[in-house]
């Protein structure tokens, strides 16, 4: 596989970006602000580098021009400032692609896989289980999402958002009753406070990952916790979002998952 380097400054999103990369099989080597990013282009001769737009040391597109005055070595940029006219700008500076952190991670990995020529495997279809529970209600459905949360107000304006999606939307206000409905229902997505009565998110996703292998897990957490962070990417999160999360950002977070053949199966 590729031998990638990613420069950014923010430890939750890089973190995430390693985990990821690295379960795909890539090598991944990381930098923090820059200078260090400018130093380990040189010393590593990466196939692609993921950069930040907004750096200590020395800024994104000033990384970019020395990447450039040496290699054409594909640059994807990652910023949370995402002005089309900043896109302009990188591109015809020779990025190979603009991406915003507010639309989660899954779309930078998709570009990643698509600059290097990965190809995804088919999905396979699995045995299905004898029914655990009533089937869904009739009509499409564009899947099955989990809602986990005891932030009553937050969670019933997420759910209305994805059920005029066409999504089936379940309910739980604790991390019990989020792994009973799991359990039986086996939710395409899965959105996990980290903080909730009885059981935490965490443990919730600890006792979820091997039972639903194919289910998108989105943890949702008050702290910005680096630490928690990259616990739950490395137990098997698809991804982690500080409060207060952009319901919105998060609809299409669910989307793109859901659309992209990296989970949703049959695991009914």
């Amino acid at each position: 596989m590729a031998k990638i380097l990613i420069v950014e400054d923010d430890g939750v999103a890089r973190d995430a970006l390693e985990v990821f990369l690295t379960r795909a099989g890539h090598s991944v080597i990381t930098a923090a602000d820059g200078g260090a990013g400018e130093q380990a282009f040189k010393q590593h001769s990466p196939d692609l580098v993921v950069l930040d737009r907004d750096l200590p040391v020395m800024s994104g597109s000033a990384v970019l021009a020395k990447i450039r005055a040496a290699s054409a070595v594909p640059v994807v940029i990652l910023t949370g400032h995402d002005a089309e006219t900043d896109a302009e700008r990188y591109l015809k500076a020779g990025a190979t692609a603009f991406l915003s952190k507010g639309d989660g991670l899954l779309p930078a990995l998709d570009e990643i896989d698509r600059v290097l020529g990965v190809k995804k495997a088919p999905a396979v279809a699995r045995p299905v289980p004898p029914p655990v529970a009533a089937p869904r209600p009739e009509g499409k459905s564009s899947g099955v999402v989990l809602l986990a949360d005891d932030d009553i107000p937050f969670k019933r304006a997420l759910a209305r958002l994805l059920s005029d999606d066409g999504y089936e939307v379940l309910q739980a206000d604790d991390g019990k009753r989020a792994v009973q409905l799991a359990l039986v229902r086996r939710p395409d997505v899965a959105v996990l406070d980290i903080s909730m009565p009885g059981m935490d998110g965490v443990a919730v996703l600890r006792e979820l990952v091997p039972e639903l292998p194919r289910t998108g897990f989105i943890m949702l957490s008050g702290r910005d916790d680096g630490d928690v962070a990259r616990a739950c990417l490395e137990i098997g999160a698809l991804d982690y979002l500080t409060k207060p999360a952009d319901i919105e950002k998060l609809e299409g977070i669910i989307g793109t998952f859901l659309r992209s053949g990296r989970g949703p199966a049959s695991q009914r």
